[in-house]
């Protein structure tokens, strides 16, 4: 009478040794091999956040200029200035 593996200790088995294949694929890759990507920017970044001197904060992307107020409990918009976008392609 021998001791048999259980499906358990087989499959935990056999996802280790996937693990460990994956591992040393990537620590064995090169990223230089890796397809170029275009370059992208952040949202934050192509965002500006300027606060005025008068407690405004005013907030400007690509499409939009926004000036808020702060009362005290919620932001309020004061000013709006939208530029059209152009047509996609």
């Amino acid at each position: 009478m021998g001791w048999k593996p259980t499906r358990a200790i087989v499959l935990s088995l056999v996802v280790s040794l996937i693990a460990l294949a994956l591992a040393v694929y990537g620590a064995t890759s090169s990223p230089a091999e890796a397809p170029p990507r275009p370059p992208t920017q952040s949202l934050s970044a192509a965002r500006y956040f300027v606060l005025l001197p008068d407690g405004r904060v005013e907030i400007t992307d690509a499409w939009s200029r926004r000036v808020f107020r702060w009362d005290g409990r919620r932001w309020h918009e004061t000013e709006s200035l939208s530029v059209p976008r152009p047509e996609s392609r």
